[in-house]
């Protein structure tokens, strides 16, 4: 990043803010705000999160006075979190007008990645309030008195039983469907290049310029360089492509093995297989991870470039 971008969109360089100034006239940088300030709308996400952190927070406090007739600081807290958010806000605006080239500046590029950061911090915030203030709500403050008699009444007593059942019931099934998800999730993808390309070898975690060749059956994966993009940031290096089609002649065949340094073949082909048992006389190149040599294929296990 920092040898191809002389300044990242998180970097403070008051040097690169005055360039940035100087560059962008006033109109440009009014564009972007009134395009920032048309985000805080009812579609918007983000906007969304911090609508429901504040209802929660006021409707908690507004139950708690009325109920138990105790004071609690999520008023407080709820005028600390806006201003967190404002404070956030006008910070993002300045990423935005003085660090983002204009062509992304005036999309608003990742905005709603950028702000889902500050209201998951917020949440967890409020949440912890929250459950603090709901513990000074309770009848008995000393935790290690508290038993089936310490409730203000009968209806206090069943209301709590009652909500924690109904909590406890609803976590179970977020539970149980967020691990069926998971699992779903799995078995899905189980197939795709990037779940294959780790069964045959580790990633690479050191840029190089290895060329290597990725041998897939799937011709709408290697048309639209899927597997090439896959391979490249699995492998780390910028001379990694796919390739489908092997019809070719044995020597054709041959020359195009000895172009790379490595060949990965995370599913069968059967042209590959064919042509590699006439060419090298190999009949046992189905899958794996081989090191291109002059009398063929070797094959490496859990090779790992560090």
């Amino acid at each position: 990043m920092h040898q191809n971008f002389t300044v990242s969109k998180h970097e403070i360089s008051a040097h690169a803010y005055a360039d940035q100034i100087a560059t962008e006239s006033t109109t440009t940088l009014v564009k972007i705000g009134h395009r920032l300030l048309a985000q805080l709308n009812f579609s918007s996400l983000s906007f969304q999160g911090i609508l429901l952190i504040n209802a929660t927070l006021i409707i908690a406090a507004l139950l708690i006075r009325w109920c138990t007739h105790r004071r609690t600081h999520l008023l407080w807290v709820l005028l600390g979190l806006d201003l967190i958010f404002v404070l956030y806000f006008v910070s993002l605006y300045g990423m935005y007008a003085l660090s983002m080239p204009y062509r992304e500046a005036i999309v608003l590029d990742g905005y709603e990645r950028y702000m889902s950061s500050v209201v998951i911090l917020n949440l967890f915030i409020a949440a912890m309030a929250l459950v603090r203030a709901m513990d000074g709500a309770l009848f008995e403050q000393r935790v290690e008195k508290r038993d089936l008699r310490s409730f203000a009444s009968v209806f206090t007593k069943k209301l709590y039983q009652m909500s924690t059942f109904i909590l406890l019931i609803f976590a179970i099934i977020m539970m149980l469907s967020e691990i069926n998800g998971t699992q779903f999730t799995n078995r899905y993808n189980r197939n795709t290049v990037p779940r294959q390309l780790s069964r045959i070898a580790r990633p690479w975690t050191h840029y190089n310029h290895t060329k290597i060749l990725v041998v897939d059956p799937h011709a709408g994966d290697v048309a639209d360089y899927y597997v090439g993009f896959v391979a490249r940031y699995y492998f780390f290096t910028d001379q990694a492509v796919g390739r489908e089609n092997f019809m070719e002649t044995p020597r054709q065949f041959g020359k195009t093995i000895r172009q790379y340094q490595y060949v990965a073949i995370p599913e069968y082909h059967h042209t590959f297989t064919v042509m590699m048992r006439h060419v090298y006389h190999q009949a046992n190149v189905r899958t794996g991870f081989f090191k291109v040599t002059p009398t063929g294929l070797q094959r490496i296990k859990n090779y790992n470039k560090d």
